[in-house]
């Protein structure tokens, strides 16, 4: 399914203070709409103008890096979740809530542990046989569901059958 996915920013007139408004910014996923501020002010008569002045080159540079950080955590949850939603980006652009374990990144904490027990109760082969293991499950998601990984909420039985 393709999903239609946009970022747009704007002035919030009613917050206007001596001239100066806020810059706020909006998602868009399938229809499902968050907003957010850019935590970023401009002067309002600046907001439509094309300037070439160090404070618009300074704002659009900041904008651009906004929208570049939202981009990737779309792509980033776009990656793992079977639903990406404007509020899941908005947080995950805000660093609010938890971030998803996935069972490639549980694969990657439980091999680096058990690496660093190699020598004292565990072989140099059962590591490598591990490592296989999570190659194996890296190939399976890619394969099977076009993904670099998957969120722990998405292991059904189905999963694990196919698996």
């Amino acid at each position: 399914m393709r999903s239609t996915f946009k970022v747009l920013f704007y002035v919030n007139g009613s917050k206007e203070k001596n001239g100066i408004v806020p810059i706020m910014g909006r998602v868009t996923i399938n229809g499902s709409v968050a907003q957010f501020s850019c935590k970023l002010t401009i002067a309002k008569t600046m907001w439509d103008i094309k300037g070439k002045s160090k404070e618009a080159r300074d704002i659009n540079l900041a904008l651009d890096n906004i929208k570049a950080q939202i981009i990737k955590h779309y792509q980033r949850i776009s990656d793992r979740e079977a639903i990406a939603t404007a509020e899941m980006v908005r947080n995950a652009y805000q660093g609010i809530g938890t971030e998803y374990e996935t069972p490639l990144g549980v694969f990657d904490k439980d091999n680096e542990s058990f690496k660093k027990r190699i020598g004292i109760d565990h072989a140099a082969s059962s590591y490598k046989v591990r490592v296989r293991s999570r190659n194996h499950l890296t190939t399976f998601i890619k394969k099977c569901y076009k993904r670099s990984d998957i969120s722990m909420l998405e292991l059904t039985p189905d999963f694990i059958k196919e698996y």
